[in-house]
């Protein structure tokens, strides 16, 4: 069954997305059917058409879901949107016949009529004209016939069709939004209006909701007119009015004939006035139904979508949800998968990866989490079609199948440490690392899939091996869940016998193999990015494996102990907020919140939800209110309090691994699209530093016994780079004589009389180099220091004025990426940008800041990779890194080599790129 898909795929969700385009399951206020059916579809069964009013639908897609870009740049939201209510529509009422019909382009026999007609409308957005094609070829490989008209809109060829078909012995229902349509409604013909989760009518319908019988219904909104497209009307008598005109006369026609019988003195002088004008506007809003359309049954006839064109649309659209639903499941190439059962085969096995020469290599764990995992078996594959499946630690069922650990560990140890053995994987990193805590340290390192694939695309909203496979070898895998299960049902690789899994794990090394081939071949064509891989990501996977499984220690007795003085904090400032809100309330609920603040205190609303529309009681309208009442500040402390405590202070003690007593964080190098590492399960990267509290909570990681912690951070790094590429003769001189670039930048914008004490004057120069660096608006940074949009505007062109060969840079690297749909760092690292052409201002606007900042902060990034490459290898022993945040590098090192160790990584960092 089709169903509507959720809106993933670098897509913002969008819960009321199925219900404002494709709607259809509830009863309604108007509906005729039986409430108990479970579709509600009055007209189910054989014998019926859908006819679709595309060109509404459209524009309500349009609006309902925006920003949305795809692969190449141009906006996509229109075509995502009504995919959507057409799959919705197929899966929940499975017509037998369907089409839909669009607007042409071009003028129609009604602006032949009247001129002016639609005249006032804005043309059609250049954003969603651009998408209308897509529309088109997607309503016909999902099997939808598109039926359009020259010098006829859409309505009239829906009332052509519907003609024919009730001519033919066929129900229609049209799915339509448009009270126009309601003139068409007869026996045989319904209006199904996917709003408000669908409703149905019929000519009972039509009365009850329009207040006359359907064929009145051209009548009543000929003399009412719409001002939308210029439809005349009469002057002076609105919905109300004609409704009650025709249902006492009978007919415009009839009205006509006896206005003087007409009670009221305005409506008579109006009709005696604009009787033409309401003739003509009969004209304008009848629904032809003579339309020169041919009506063959088995045209419309609906047999299921073009799956190979629904696959290479939505692939080159970027609709990931919907690519993976009509992707082929049939391999192209025979497998074989086979368990290897004994040494000899094993023996076997790696003779032939000799030969070849490399392998791909997935290794099958019971957690997610490398540091934990056990490890339950491992596949090579060294061939296209080819796998082999060592069970090693099933559990229970098939236990019996596994090999000798120790015999496996002494026999496959020398293959894996074998460098001369190109070794492939997707997520080298987590294999390696689970393999190196089981004895079986691999050296050799060649393709990672996943990294690689970041390279040449670090905005896809994914690198998982089943997206890739998906995309790039057109295979659909199967997936951890579908084998597992979910929640708390989930089951464990371990839980299974190796007859189970072998096709699972042997299928990841296969395509592995299959995608490193296909991925190398676009990084061979680009050798910036081969040389960033191969002297950067790729050597940078052993070094972040090394940090993972060194840990870092934590006094767990320091955290318990803020633990209890956070609470006895947060319970005081409880009291404080309850006793100035004079009541009680629960300070996590954003509407009993607000309406302490603005019904009982009556503080002022500056911001309302996008959703509910309430009063927001958001970081930033507190920090406002906060100026005027106590009680916003006190709820932001006690906001960021508990997210301390929570998040560190109660979260991290139970994170220490049981095994090693230390906390083995996650680095991710495929996550950030500037290169910057990321940190997970936990997070090491944002304890807040410029707060009291978090260097407390950072006090808490400490050395081993007998060492002691080595912290060395670029400064100012990133401003340094912005010198360096713009060349600004100001910028450069300020950091050649080691001057205080947040001083020299507070001269240059706010000058010598600013009136500001030099703290806060420096903060706001802070701010201000950094809102550059990030593309920030007037507007944002208005907010950032707290003063008008105008001033902050001033604030940037002084920036500008000041450092000119920056403004100049920024321009151009704009300009470049505008022309390439690329943008670089200075070593190579890419990332496209090709919303920099979109004709949708916001995204526009984004993707330049994007531009902007992606040279600056990706080569910021680089460097610190760059660093990390240079110093690992001639660590000392007993010496380990064991974290990176951003610009800084944090080493455990013993006491007596202490010294030592810091020339080293000084010298190292201060000398790996000029």
């Amino acid at each position: 069954m089709l169903v509507a898909p959720s809106v993933t795929d670098g897509c913002t969700k969008n819960s009321e997305l199925n219900r404002s385009l494709a709607g259809g399951r509830a009863a309604s206020q108007y509906a005729f059917h039986d409430p108990s059916d479970k579709i509600n579809d009055p007209m189910a069964g054989a014998g019926r058409i859908f006819l679709i009013d595309g060109s509404a639908q459209l524009y309500r897609a349009y609006h309902a879901i925006r920003g949305l870009t795809g692969p190449q740049g141009k906006s996509t939201n229109a075509v995502y949107g009504f995919v959507a209510m057409l799959r919705k529509l197929l899966g929940e009422h499975r017509p037998e016949l369907i089409a839909v019909a669009f607007d042409l382009p071009g003028p129609t026999f009604r602006t032949t009529l009247a001129a002016d007609y639609k005249a006032n409308r804005p043309p059609m957005p250049s954003d969603l004209s651009e998408q209308v094609p897509w529309v088109h070829e997607a309503c016909e490989a999902l099997g939808v016939s598109v039926v359009t008209a020259e010098n006829y809109e859409a309505d009239d060829v829906i009332g052509t069709l519907a003609t024919h078909a009730v001519a033919q012995q066929f129900d229609v229902t049209i799915v339509a939004g448009d009270k126009d349509f309601f003139q068409l409604v007869d026996d045989a013909i319904r209006v199904f209006n996917p709003r408000d989760r669908g409703t149905w009518f019929d000519a009972k319908g039509v009365q009850k909701k329009f207040g006359v019988k359907p064929e009145q219904v051209v009548d009543v909104l000929a003399l009412m007119g719409d001002a939308t497209d210029n439809v005349k009307g009469v002057p002076g008598i609105g919905e109300k009015g004609a409704r009650e005109l025709i249902e006492t006369f009978g007919s415009l026609d009839e009205l006509l004939k006896r206005v003087p019988e007409v009670a009221q003195k305005k409506y008579r002088s109006a009709l005696e006035t604009h009787a033409k004008d309401a003739l003509q506007s009969r004209t304008l809003v009848q629904i032809h139904t003579d339309v020169a359309i041919a009506f063959d049954p088995d045209s419309f006839r609906y047999q299921g979508p073009d799956t190979q064109r629904c696959f290479k649309l939505f692939s080159d659209l970027g609709f990931r949800t919907l690519v993976a639903e009509y992707a082929p499941t049939i391999s192209t190439i025979e497998t074989d998968y086979e368990i290897i059962r004994s040494t000899t085969d094993l023996e076997t096995l790696i003779d032939a990866v000799k030969q070849s020469g490399r392998c791909a290599v997935h290794v099958l764990a019971d957690s997610a989490k490398p540091m934990q995992a056990s490890l339950v078996g491992i596949s090579l594959s060294f061939a296209a079609g080819h796998g082999r499946y060592i069970p090693l630690g099933h559990l229970t069922l098939g236990a019996e199948s596994n090999l000798d650990l120790s015999k496996t560990l002494e026999i496959l140890s020398p293959l894996l440490r074998d460098p001369t053995v190109a070794k492939i994987g997707h997520n080298l990193k987590f294999g390696g690392l689970l393999l190196a805590r089981y004895g079986m340290p691999v050296e050799g390192f060649d393709i990672d899939t996943m990294i690689v694939s970041y390279l040449l695309d670090a905005t896809r909203s994914s690198h998982r091996f089943e997206d890739l496979s998906l995309e790039c070898l057109g295979y659909k895998t199967t997936t951890e869940n579908e084998l597992l299960g979910r929640g708390s049902k989930a089951h464990l690789f371990s839980d299974f016998p190796p007859e189970a899994v072998v096709k699972f794990c042997s299928e990841r090394s296969d395509l592995t193999l299959r995608l490193a081939d296909h991925l190398q071949k676009s990084l061979a064509d680009d050798s910036a990015l081969e040389s960033l891989y191969r002297k950067l990501e790729l050597p940078l996977i052993p070094i972040l494996s090394s940090i993972e499984r060194a840990g870092v220690n934590i006094d767990t007795e320091v955290l318990n102990r803020m633990s209890r003085q956070f609470k006895e904090s947060l319970a005081t400032l409880q009291r404080d907020i309850y006793e100035q809100a004079e009541t009680e309330f629960n300070i996590n609920s954003p509407k009993q919140l607000s309406d302490v603040l603005f019904e009982k205190l009556q503080l002022p609303t500056t911001k309302r939800t996008g959703k509910t529309r309430v009063a927001s009681t958001s970081v930033q309208v507190l920090e406002e209110l906060a100026a005027v009442h106590d009680l916003p500040r006190k709820v932001l402390d006690w906001r960021s309090l508990k997210k301390l405590k929570s998040t560190y202070l109660d979260a991290l003690p139970r994170l220490v691994n049981q095994q090693t007593g230390r906390i083995h964080t996650s680095f991710n190098q495929a996550v950030a699209a500037t290169g910057r590492l990321s940190s997970s399960e936990p997070n090491l990267q944002n304890i807040p530093v410029r707060t009291v509290l978090g260097r407390a909570i950072r006090g808490a990681f400490i050395a081993r016994p007998g060492a002691v912690l080595i912290s060395a951070d670029y400064s100012q790094i990133e401003l340094r780079v912005l010198a360096h590429l713009s060349g600004d003769e100001s910028l450069v001189a300020a950091f050649k004589r080691g001057e205080d670039i947040h001083t020299q930048t507070a001269l240059k914008v706010f000058g010598t009389e600013s009136g500001l004490d030099p703290h806060e004057l420096r903060r706001r120069a802070k701010i201000v180099n950094y809102a550059l660096l990030y593309g920030k608006t007037a507007f944002t940074l208005a907010k950032d220091i707290g003063v008008s949009q105008p001033a902050a505007q001033a604030f940037i062109d002084a920036y500008f004025d000041g450092f000119p060969s920056v403004r100049d840079y920024i321009d151009e690297i704009i300009a470049r990426a505008r022309k390439s749909g690329v943008v670089s760092t200075m070593f190579g690292r890419q990332r496209r940008v090709p919303e920099l052409t979109s004709s949708n201002g916001q995204v526009r606007a984004a993707a330049e800041r994007v531009t902007v900042n992606l040279p600056i902060q990706g080569t910021a990034a680089d460097i610190m990779k760059q660093a990390m490459i240079s110093i690992h290898p001639d660590l000392p022993a007993e010496t380990s890194m064991i974290l990176t945040v951003h610009d800084e590098l944090l080493f455990e090192v013993p006491e007596m080599t202490a010294e030592s160790v810091a020339s080293l990584v000084q010298d190292r960092m201060e000398h790996v790129v000029s």
